[in-house]
């Protein structure tokens, strides 16, 4: 996400005073929304890999499990943060000191990789662990008020779109393997139907990463562009 898109779409929220209604709750409602709907648009499909089972009985079980693999989504969530988002843009990410932008869609990390050097500078005289640094400088964002907030808009965001993250990928695999077993229930005719659904849920999901990163990006040099400012500012006022 561009930072003038950003700015325009916090100008938006901030205006409809939505960002409280956002943090928390809204991300776990979009991991199971996704994930309820993503699998009862797959019921007609799979009332015809179990024509015995009458359709009513097949919606509930449909929603029953949406809301489960939702639950496990939201609470799994923070793996894309510690895993996926660390491999590309960590200290020694794959992308962490990209000028271009990654296959032309995700954002380049030298920014990034240049705000947490200049961070680590002024928070510790010891290399600390990515994860350590990160929690070290919310800390001392969240002293102030209207710095964190500013801070945690793309945060924010960033784990509204990760909501959908897991449930894409849940039914992704979910229709893979129907697809592998239609054959075998005597319905091989679906199994196209499947495969479509499959490869459209992981499409789906890795457009999903695009904003994601932007904005998991975004978060994280607006937090140690702060912290790094403001420890430089403070620095005179001890001497």
């Amino acid at each position: 996400m561009r930072p003038a898109l950003m700015t325009k779409t916090e100008a938006l929220l901030t205006r409809l005073r939505l960002w409280g209604a956002l943090q928390g709750f809204p991300a776990l409602m979009a991991a199971i929304t996704g994930s309820v709907a993503l699998l009862v648009s797959l019921t007609p499909l799979f009332a015809r890999l179990f024509p015995s089972v009458a359709i009513n009985v097949l919606y509930v079980v449909t929603v029953g499990l949406g809301v489960l693999l939702g639950l496990i989504g939201h609470v799994a969530g923070d793996l894309w943060d510690r895993v996926v988002f660390e491999v590309c843009y960590g200290p020694q990410g794959w992308w962490h000191d990209s000028v271009q932008r990654p296959l032309l869609v995700f954002p380049p990390g030298a920014a990034l990789t240049r705000e947490r050097a200049q961070a680590t500078r002024v928070l510790s005289r010891t290399p600390q662990p990515q994860g350590e640094l990160y929690r070290e400088a919310v800390k001392v964002a969240k002293r102030q008020l209207e710095r964190w907030q500013r801070i945690v808009h793309p945060l924010v965001l960033s784990q509204f779109v990760r909501g959908f993250l897991w449930p894409c990928l849940f039914v992704s695999l979910l229709a893979s393997c129907a697809a592998a077993v239609s054959p075998l229930f005597g319905t091989a005719t679906v199994v196209r139907s499947f495969l479509l659904a499959g490869a459209s849920c992981l499409v789906l999901t890795l457009l999903l990463l695009i904003p994601y990163a932007h904005l998991r990006v975004e978060h994280m040099i607006r937090l140690y562009q702060d912290v790094a400012e403001h420890r430089r500012k403070r620095k005179p006022e001890r001497r």
